[in-house]
């Protein structure tokens, strides 16, 4: 017997017993602690005020039932659902758990706050954000057709009626006639660049100018007034450039962040799973 004792196999076979009925009660503590689903006070919390902000009362014993149930349902079906690996590869919980840590992530930055030389100089870099476009106030007569003929005899028309007489001069438009303090910009969108272009190199005052082409027709503008671009003084924005300068310095920042995570991993193309 004492030499049976003495054999290495059989020692091995009972360390291996041993270390089995180890792992084993670890395994059933840890299935114990999984089949358990906790309910905290916070979260009973949480979900009563929830339904106290969408019901518009507070919750009833027999609901705090109900909401208790849905969380406990929720939690069984998610725990069972990562246990058979259904969280893995698949797109809706990846972008769901990027998201989730990219707000985590955003809440951790610590945004510094500039001096006045900072805000001042990110003024002058990005002077166009905070400029008054430039602005125009017109009258046009539209013509579908650039081959209409009665283009031809537009301007004598329009040089005899006074009033409102130009209004029955043209084709219907389905914009508007007359435009007062207009952004540039917003010419462009609707007739097209190319009549903004011509609006530009028209002579406020004059009368009744064109034909001028544009995206939908011809047109006759009636150019009444111009303001250029202006760029406000800086003492007169630095709210606005405050505002722009932090929502700007907070996305780099969170991007700096996230490219930190993103660092320490080594990607390697086409590799197998």
């Amino acid at each position: 017997m004492r030499a049976l004792l003495r054999e290495p196999l059989l020692h091995f076979i009972l360390a291996a017993a041993l270390l089995f009925a180890v792992f084993s009660l670890w395994q059933s503590r840890q299935a114990d602690i999984d089949s358990t689903i906790v309910v905290p006070a916070a979260e009973m919390e949480r979900l009563a005020a929830l339904y106290t902000a969408e019901a518009g009362a507070l919750p009833r014993p027999e609901d705090m039932r109900g909401l208790v149930a849905d969380y406990v349902r929720r939690e069984a079906l998610a725990r069972e659902a990562r246990r058979l690996g259904l969280d893995q590869h698949d797109l809706v919980v990846d972008r769901r758990l990027e998201q989730k840590m990219a707000f985590m992530v955003a809440d951790l930055v610590d945004l510094p706050e500039p001096d006045e030389a900072t805000l001042e100089a990110w003024f002058e870099t990005n002077s166009r954000r905070f400029e008054t476009p430039e602005r125009v106030t017109f009258e046009h007569i539209y013509f579908r057709d650039a081959e209409d003929p009665r283009i031809e005899t537009a301007v004598a028309q329009l040089a005899a009626v006074d009033g409102d007489g130009w209004k029955e001069i043209g084709d219907p438009f389905m914009l508007q006639r007359e435009y007062g303090d207009f952004p540039m910009r917003e010419v462009a969108r609707l007739f097209g660049v190319e009549f903004a272009r011509s609006m530009s190199e028209l002579s406020p005052g004059v009368p009744w100018q064109g034909p001028v082409q544009s995206a939908l027709g011809v047109h006759f503008v009636r150019l009444a007034r111009r303001d250029e671009a202006t760029l406000p003084d800086f003492s007169d924005v630095r709210s606005s450039v405050l505002a722009d300068w932090q929502d700007e310095t907070r996305r780099q920042l969170n991007e700096d962040a996230i490219q930190d995570i993103v660092d320490q991993y080594t990607v390697i193309i086409g590799g197998a799973e």
